[in-house]
């Protein structure tokens, strides 16, 4: 990662280091109920903020420190190690619509919200599922005074509770699909929750909206610009949603490690059998590769390569898909106490299985890069540009948080639970 300098390895040592103090005043574990634990989040997040972690790699433009993006992409990497309820513990998530794509009065609203560590939501998906956008029937009316009137029902929505604003995707008037961001307080809002099976951090389930008003000024770009803004958002999404997997992953590897490292020196085995170790090399070179793609995807988003949208659902799809199939291999050799409900272990599944679905289900992201790449719609002698090496180490505008020592040496590892050999 050349784009990365001393201090921003520096910076992620201590980010590691903060939020696993974080941890302990804050625990999220297995154990924990979803209220308590969604409570804990927001908490966490805040706190974040507050140490100026949350805005490292935002944009200076947007009120960010304007680290490079690949410092976002590996802390969702340690986010997803420690849990991956922690995804958005950092960073502006879908708020980024916001400060990217809102009028000025809007983006001044909510923009130093979200820095200080408020959530925004997305809804998108609907009870035909979330890959079909085109047949969105939400939709806005004229009323008027000028403004729309926006009804429907958006379904599996994340963050159902938890989120101060909503990136709402619909028809507007003219039948074409358009976002406008809407408040989690506005008039003719209410939702209905539903438990999920994994990522149960956030609260889930059904927002429906009753002649919710939207101004002009609430819409996101301009009316009929919705599915360009979901292909550029998703394409700089999708890269830290797999790298939260992967970091997840990576726990597995070393926590079943560990686990099989303890029954060798209690004398319940006399080390790792063949297929056990085979498992282990596999997940690392998967997971590595994996990560790489990942990091790839999150490069050419940022430099608005016409290939971010394909490799972004390449990376996601594939990413998540090594990530749930290491976990799911390396959980059968920790035996039955990975199977327990409070595992760390059986929560990381579970989670893993929730993002199997969310942020774009699999065949259609696949079906997306195949169509791509079977349409001629890429240069052939496209290459994917080269990652500018680290030069300004420090943004005057975000002090790096005095919580540890900086990192001396560029290839110093990044502490875990237990340090990853990842």
């Amino acid at each position: 990662m050349p784009e990365l300098g001393e201090l921003d390895l520096g910076r992620l040592y201590r980010f590691d280091t903060a939020l696993r103090e974080l941890l302990v005043r804050f625990p999220i574990d297995a154990g924990v109920q979803p209220a308590l634990r969604s409570e804990r989040l927001l908490c966490i997040r805040h706190e974040l903020a507050t140490s100026g972690y949350l805005a490292a790699a935002v944009a200076a433009q947007h009120g960010g420190c304007g680290r490079p993006v690949l410092v976002q992409t590996m802390m969702q990497f340690i986010c997803g190690y420690h849990d991956i309820d922690l995804r958005d513990a950092t960073g502006l998530g879908h708020g980024r619509l916001i400060a990217s794509y809102a009028s000025a009065a809007v983006r001044d609203r909510w923009r130093p919200r979200l820095l200080a560590g408020a959530l925004a939501g997305i809804a998108i998906t609907e009870a035909h599922g979330g890959s079909q956008v085109h047949a969105t029937t939400t939709a806005a009316v004229p009323r008027r005074d000028g403004s729309w009137a926006v009804s429907g029902t958006k379904s599996w929505i994340s963050r159902l509770n938890e989120a101060a604003v909503f990136c709402v995707f619909f028809k507007d008037p003219a039948g074409c699909l358009t976002a406008g961001v809407v408040d989690a307080g506005a008039v003719g809002l209410c939702r209905r929750s539903v438990t999920p099976a994994g990522l149960s951090g956030w609260a889930w389930g059904e927002l429906h909206l009753d002649d919710v008003q939207l101004r002009r000024r609430d819409i996101l770009a301009r009316p009929g610009k919705g599915m360009d803004l979901l292909r550029e958002h998703f394409g700089y999404y999708r890269p830290l949603v797999a790298a939260t997997a992967l970091g997840a992953a990576a726990a597995a590897c070393d926590s079943v490690a560990a686990h099989l490292d303890t029954r060798r020196k209690a004398g319940f085995i006399s080390g790792p059998r063949d297929n056990a170790l085979i498992t282990f090399g596999r997940a690392y070179a998967q997971i590595n590769a994996a990560m790489l793609a990942a990091m790839t995807a999150q490069r050419l988003s940022q430099a608005c390569d016409e290939r971010a949208e394909l490799w972004g659902c390449a990376a996601k799809a594939h990413g998540v898909d090594v990530a749930y199939a290491a976990a799911s291999e390396l959980a059968l050799l920790a035996g039955a106490p990975g199977f327990a409900a409070d595992s760390q272990l059986a929560k990381a599944r579970r989670d893993l299985n929730g993002l199997l679905y969310a942020d774009g289900i699999h065949d259609s992201l696949y079906r997306a890069v195949g169509r791509t790449l079977t349409a001629g719609m890429l240069r052939p002698d496209a290459r994917v540009p080269l990652p500018r090496v680290a030069q300004g180490q420090q943004s005057n505008s975000c002090p790096a948080p005095a919580l540890g020592p900086v990192i001396r040496s560029p290839g110093s590892r990044l502490p875990g639970r237990s340090p990853s050999r990842l």
